[in-house]
């Protein structure tokens, strides 16, 4: 009980829970279907928006002048997949091993070499090696104010000169529509988190600076605790500009997403491309 009770108290903005769900082998089945399910918090979008997306990454950065991408956080490898059948060499990071491995066993039956690295982006050791980074589907949002600036340290020292970066963050619209909220129970059936019997506590709340929290605590019946804590950092396009720019980035172009629409005041999101200075 002592150790639900701390865990249910308000943490600190971007503590850590007891467990990252990305490397929770118990939920690996689950990291990866949403992979495949746009409608599941964390996942991918659908094929058709993800074929959009590489082909406005050849327009703004042609094959013959951008040959070598890194794609961060790549997950299965769907963007790196499709990137790579381009003629694109890829190079795809993610430290979930279960969607990796995926990754790693579509290439082959494709035929396809493609290099990935089951690591931590805010630790990967790269040097002047790359043409393009990506870093696709708000996955920069996540990480702490220091763990941002170590991932922008990391492909700022990966990228040749000149190299561009494409990547979309959370928006302070979507800081103003989050709605806190505080639910709790035993979970269904067909819980995503687990079949076993468990009781579920969900929170989502609000912090200052735009930073947002919807936090998830498992009980289980023979004692075990599980808690996830999924924090997100929300931009206004100024203070975005701001950061990128202090870890010696220029902010080229904003779009509505990484498919290259046009941007609108009003979204949840927005897409960037930032050129190495």
């Amino acid at each position: 009980m002592e150790k639900l009770l701390e865990i249910a108290q308000n943490p600190e903005p971007f503590e850590k829970g007891t467990q990252e769900i990305w490397l929770d082998s118990d939920r690996g089945d689950l990291v990866l279907k949403a992979h495949f399910d746009e409608n599941l918090p964390g996942g991918s979008r659908g094929v058709d928006f993800i074929n959009e997306t590489v082909e406005f990454i050849s327009k703004i950065a042609p094959l013959e002048s951008y040959h070598k991408v890194i794609d961060l956080g790549c997950g299965p490898g769907l963007y790196s997949h499709k990137l790579a059948l381009k003629g694109y060499g890829v190079v795809g990071v993610d430290f979930n091993k279960t969607a990796i491995d995926y990754a790693i066993k579509e290439a082959q039956k494709s035929d396809l070499v493609i290099e990935y690295k089951n690591e931590d982006i805010t630790n990967i050791n790269i040097d002047n090696e790359f043409d393009l980074a990506l870093l696709i589907y708000q996955i920069y949002s996540v990480f702490s104010p220091e763990d941002r600036r170590k991932i922008l340290d990391n492909i700022h020292r990966g990228l040749k000169p000149g190299g561009l970066v494409l990547l979309d963050v959370l928006s302070d619209v979507s800081f103003e529509k989050f709605t806190k909220n505080l639910v709790w129970g035993i979970a269904r059936e067909d819980s995503p988190f687990s079949d076993q019997k468990h009781l579920m506590l969900y929170a989502s709340m609000k912090y200052p600076d735009q930073v947002s929290l919807e936090k998830t605590v498992l009980v289980f019946g023979d004692g075990e605790i599980v808690n996830y804590n999924y924090w997100n950092q929300h931009f206004s396009i100024e203070s975005f500009e701001k950061e990128v720019n202090d870890a010696g980035f220029t902010l080229e172009k904003v779009y509505a997403d990484v498919n290259g629409g046009d941007h609108a005041s009003d979204s949840d999101f927005f897409a960037a491309v930032l050129k190495k200075k």
